[in-house]
């Protein structure tokens, strides 16, 4: 009997035993196979953003939009790269680093000749631009262009328009443009609900190429008025900068800006926080 029942026991507890082992061995497999699915799922595609362009204008320097690259940079809007000095005979000095996926990537361009004509500065930008695409891979851009560089700026898309070459123009914001000539008060161009009542040989020329601006252009225009009885920024009157209404009659998206009083100058606009935070939303907030 005796014997019976330590077998019975001998038993029972072998069973407990071999239970728990596959009790065990099962919760590991399971874990293991928990931890598999964990580990199998993808990683979120990381963004690539699109580069943003800044040209300055006539006599201009790096300090005339490093400014507002600065800001926009500070306020973790942006982030500046690249560097690019187009020498005087269209070789380019570029410094700085490129990382596709940095935070809304700032190019500053530079021009050593920087009281060069529209055409060769268009010349320029087309260089900086095949170089963009070539050899740091961007296919799709933003550009903004203060004064002079924005009327090259609008040259180079009228220029280019959809050839392959070149990075895809997506999104173009012009400060004080001089599109449409630089006489300022009583001599200046007026501008009709059709259109400029006088246009300059330039103004006259981006008009004929209109058909060239990709249809997918998006453009915001930035006008200044000092309220100082000239209706123009100081430079450039409010009727020029803003008669690109007419050259971008037909694309995605236009939309313009007037700014009064004295930080609607010339060369305070683009010292202007107000225009940066309409600059960033246009280009990083907006989608059309």
């Amino acid at each position: 009997m005796k014997k019976i029942i330590f077998l019975l026991l001998t038993l029972g507890i072998l069973f407990l035993a071999f239970s728990f082992i596959f009790m065990t061995a099962d919760k590991r497999t399971t874990d293991n196979k928990t931890s598999q699915t964990v580990k199998a799922k993808p990683d979120k595609p990381r963004e690539i953003a699109t580069p943003t362009l800044f040209v300055h204008g006539y006599a201009g320097t790096k300090n005339s939009l490093g400014g507002m690259i600065k800001r926009l940079e500070s306020q973790n809007d942006a982030t500046k790269s690249l560097v690019i000095t187009v020498k005087s005979d269209g070789t380019l000095d570029i410094s700085g680093s490129y990382d596709k996926f940095s935070h809304n990537p700032l190019i500053q361009i530079l021009f050593e000749n920087n009281k060069s004509s529209m055409v060769n500065q268009t010349e320029w930008l087309e260089t900086v631009t095949k170089t963009l695409k070539s050899d740091y891979h961007i296919n799709k851009i933003n550009a903004l262009g203060h004064s002079m560089g924005g009327v090259s700026l609008v040259n180079y898309v009228e220029q280019t328009g959809s050839d392959n070459r070149f990075p895809t123009l997506e999104k173009l914001v012009l400060i004080g443009a001089p599109l449409n000539g630089l006489e300022i008060g009583n001599a200046a161009y007026e501008l009709s609900a059709t259109g400029p009542k006088t246009e300059s040989e330039r103004y006259a020329n981006f008009m004929k190429q209109k058909a060239n601006i990709p249809k997918s252009l998006e453009v915001f225009n930035i006008a200044g008025d000092k309220s100082d009885g000239t209706k123009s920024d100081g430079s450039v009157p409010v009727s020029s900068a803003l008669s690109g209404k007419f050259i971008f009659s037909d694309i995605l998206n236009y939309e313009e800006k007037l700014f009064t009083g004295s930080d609607a100058g010339h060369s305070q606009l683009h010292e202007n926080p107000e225009v940066d935070a309409v600059v960033g939303d246009f280009l990083w907030v907006s989608n059309g």
